[in-house]
């Protein structure tokens, strides 16, 4: 029996974000040769050199980009050879993805697909679309019908989870196995609790509608200039966003006096750098399949303002979170005020300590024990 891993995706890009992480985290913490490299070609799947998973973990681990070019040497299409299946072995897709892959799945025997095993991250584009690019739902649609067919999927919340079951599978059933995603990706876990830090909020991720990032400024902005020392970074790259929100918050970051600071193309040191500097992050998204920009801050050690819309937080309870409930623009007004005052921030901060947070390496875990090969 042998367990494939389809990174089709992650070749063509070598991103280190987004869904492309996941695959890399996988890579990066499987035991060696646990599992062989695939890519979709044309109409039908390569089996590439087994040293890529190091190295592609190797990617992740350092950080550098130095394995760049090893990687597309070793995973060029003219290196791979077509994949031959056997009745035992298991193929994980932990990506998702359209054109002629969706078309391959489309045409595939309904006996054979049983080998395939689909982490699905969220159905966001079908049951909010109102949140995304026009064009992306219809993109997304031949996904979403493959993973319906699907016998073998396994989520990233139970939100997601039931969300699949009530719309696609349209069934009553509430099984489906959860694996939950790593908290560790910015480094090791913080030791002991820094208190009575400045007033800076950090707000993490891609600017785009549901991240809320404009009322977290209509928000903010009235105090900035206003409590001094109070500053507020938003941390992550324009998106799909009105273009005169664009334009105040590259005005607004222009000004060195107005307490507001954009970086769009951070890195994990320097995201890191921010997240351990402020005395909370926001991250008040009105929908998420998971939202891993919290649980990674509560891994830092500092505090979380959230929505009741992070799939990540619901086993945590409140502590070392503020849930804005109903989210309103004064409310988060509020939260942001009652963080100003050092006990609140302090024995929020302190709450962190005892929380238990899944890693990237017991994520992994999970995914090769659901696919049978557990060690």
């Amino acid at each position: 029996m042998s367990l494939y891993i389809d990174l089709t995706e992650f070749l063509a890009s070598l991103r280190r974000s987004g869904i492309e992480r996941i695959s890399g985290e996988i890579c990066k913490h499987a035991p060696a040769e646990s599992l062989i490299p695939i890519r979709h070609n044309s109409d039908r799947y390569l089996s590439l050199p087994v040293p890529l998973i190091n190295l592609v973990g190797k990617y992740f681990r350092d950080n550098s980009g130095s394995e760049a070019s090893e990687i597309r040497r070793l995973a060029a299409v003219d290196s791979g050879l077509p994949l031959k299946v056997s009745k035992n072995d298991i193929i994980l897709v932990p990506e998702i993805f359209a054109g002629p892959r969706a078309e391959f799945f489309r045409q595939m025997p309904e006996q054979e697909l049983q080998r395939y095993r689909f982490i699905v991250y969220d159905l966001l584009p079908a049951t909010h679309p109102e949140y995304f690019p026009p064009d992306l739902p219809l993109i997304l649609s031949q996904y979403f019908r493959i993973v319906r067919r699907a016998t073998c999927c396994a989520f990233i919340s139970e939100y997601t989870r039931d969300v699949y079951i009530q719309r696609l599978k349209r069934t009553d059933r509430t099984d489906g196995e959860v694996l939950s995603l790593g908290s560790d990706a910015l480094g090791p876990k913080a030791g002991r609790p820094l208190l009575n830090r400045p007033l800076t909020f950090s707000v993490l991720g891609t600017i785009e509608p549901r991240k809320n990032h404009e009322l977290i400024l209509e928000a903010v902005e009235p105090l900035l200039g206003k409590v001094e020392g109070l500053s507020l970074s938003f941390i992550g790259k324009m998106g799909w966003v009105d273009p005169d929100f664009a334009r105040k918050v590259e005005a607004l970051a222009s000004d060195k006096n107005s307490g507001f600071r954009f970086f769009p193309s951070p890195s994990d040191d320097m995201i890191r750098s921010h997240i351990e500097q402020s005395r909370a992050t926001i991250y008040v998204s009105a929908a998420e399949g998971y939202g891993l920009p919290p649980v990674e801050s509560l891994w830092l050690g500092t505090p979380v303002i959230a929505s009741k819309m992070n799939p990540s937080l619901v086993r945590l309870g409140d502590q070392g979170i503020h849930y804005v409930d109903p989210l309103t623009v004064m409310n988060l007004r509020r939260a942001i005020l009652e963080f100003l005052d050092d006990d609140y921030a302090n024995r929020k901060t302190e709450q962190i300590s005892s929380l238990n947070l899944p890693t990237w390496r017991s994520f992994t875990e999970e995914v090769l024990r659901w696919c049978g090969h557990d060690s």
